[in-house]
């Protein structure tokens, strides 16, 4: 199993969106437990074809405690993030005993010394991560237009080392990959290598266990532009940033040129080796801030276009305006929206746009006020404002209350006696029975089920 494994592709970005989702699933269905962190997250994700989805375990993993122990999560997680049925398969790697370990692996395939000379390295960079595919605005402009002055004049830019901050998902990989990218294009540079702190951890660990730690070093030292993604994980890790320090210093006094990212600003990494949050300030530090609405709306439809998914600008504006918490939930809501088009054989329409944008942005519905819900529906049923809140038990204007009660209970965080109160009543127990009766009424009746569902939709598109 061992030997077919390695000649697998990487995943596909629907079966990457599909994975998040049900890891993000885990995490809310099990809150504080560390459930994904602890399991999940180490697993590789492999493949999807619609009714089972794969994923690799790495060879320490404990896969049949796992399934025993989280079934049940295990199965309510796929359920609500994938899809009911779909079931999840976890492949465990055995490697044979002979069998190098993967990272080491890695090492050697990316040495320089094994590469042809006419050949540029360029490990482990996504092709995909280009600048002419990285969407700018007033959130990382300056950002942009520095990495651009990297990438074109790496040899010679004061700007050494390169570092970008920001939070999750903003767009970081995408913009210090895209650096590699470009340098390597116009051929400035003939060996760039990317590696995530993870990586360069679990790659120096296996150096130590193999005592192949001069081969590590040789391989790092000796590059033209290094490209560590997430240096904050280096926290705690004693003996790898003592490593890096000294490759760092080795690079930086060659003249390389040293690309790094992080979540937080240099002076902020207050666990890690004051020396060398000295060095990554001494270079050009840049902030990537979470972008506008106009950016994405820019973003999506230029993702769009590469799916080759024709998007009414309607859903466009929609998602734009309801996924706000960063770049790679908004593009994992258009995946997923292609995806779940795909699969169930729909149009890609509101309603299914407005399934997805749940997913991402659960707490959009905190937003929405008693007051615009009332207007909604005084609206909606061509009722006076005033008579909601009013005594009258009038046939139209009663169901138009119940209806009312029933969306600001699903919709705002207020409890039954502030709905109550707000609508001139009492007794908590007048908005259980109008959500009863609501309830009842739309498992029985259809066009009453979808009059509401329309209510509700408009309501959280316009809040």
């Amino acid at each position: 199993m061992s030997q077919s494994l390695r000649c697998l592709d990487a995943p596909g970005e629907i079966v990457l969106v599909h994975w998040e989702n049900f890891v993000r699933t885990i995490d809310e269905l099990a809150p504080g437990k560390k459930v994904a962190d602890i399991w999940f997250r180490k697993l590789r994700p492999l493949s999807f074809d619609g009714q089972v989805l794969s994923a690799l375990a790495p060879p320490t993993a404990f896969v049949e405690y796992l399934l025993n122990t989280h079934g049940d999560l295990i199965r309510s997680a796929m359920d609500a993030a994938v899809g009911k049925g779909v079931e999840l398969s976890i492949v465990k790697h055995d490697p044979a005993p002979e069998e190098a370990p993967r990272e080491l692996e890695a090492v050697h395939l990316q040495s320089p010394e094994l590469m042809p000379a006419q050949e540029p390295v360029r490990a482990n960079l996504n092709p995909r991560y280009r600048f002419d595919n990285y969407i700018e605005g007033e959130s990382n402009r300056f950002a942009v237009a520095s990495a651009r002055s990297v990438a074109d004049t790496p040899t010679t830019t004061p700007f050494n080392p390169y570092f970008v901050y920001g939070g999750a998902g903003y767009g970081k990989t995408h913009l210090i990959q895209a650096i590699g990218n470009q340098a390597l294009r116009t051929g400035s540079l003939r060996r760039v290598v990317y590696v995530t702190s993870e990586q360069f951890v679990n790659q120096f660990i296996a150096s130590i266990k193999t005592k192949r730690t001069t081969d590590f070093a040789h391989m790092y030292r000796n590059v033209d532009m290094l490209i560590l993604d997430d240096i904050q994980f280096f926290t705690g890790k004693e003996r790898t940033l003592t490593e890096f320090f000294h490759t760092f210093n080795s690079l930086y006094q060659a003249g390389k040129q040293i690309i790094l990212s992080s979540d937080r600003p240099p002076r902020d990494l207050e666990d890690l080796d004051e020396r060398l949050t000295s060095r990554f300030a001494s270079g050009l530090v840049t902030e990537l801030t979470l972008p506008d609405y106009e950016t994405r709306v820019a973003i999506l439809g230029k993702r769009a276009d590469e799916h080759r998914a024709n998007l009414d600008a309607g859903i466009v504006e929609f998602l734009a305006g309801h996924i706000n918490s960063n770049v790679r939930d908004l593009e994992g809501a258009l995946l997923q929206l292609i995806a779940q088009s795909q699969f169930m054989r729909r149009p890609i329409d509101l309603d299914l746009a407005h399934q997805v944008a749940r997913k991402f942005a659960p707490t959009r519905r905190r937003q929405v006020s008693m007051e615009t819900v009332a207007e909604h529906c005084a609206r909606f049923y061509n009722i006076p404002l005033v008579d909601l809140k009013d005594r009258g038990r009038k046939k139209e204007v009663a169901h138009t209350r119940q209806v009312a009660m029933y969306i600001c209970n699903k919709l705002t965080r207020h409890s039954l006696r502030g709905i109550a109160l707000h609508y001139g009543r009492r007794d908590h127990s007048t908005v259980i029975h109008a959500v009863k009766t609501v309830e009842e009424r739309m498992q029985v009746d259809a066009a009453f089920r979808s009059e509401v569902d329309d209510l509700i939709r408009t309501i959280e598109l316009r809040a």
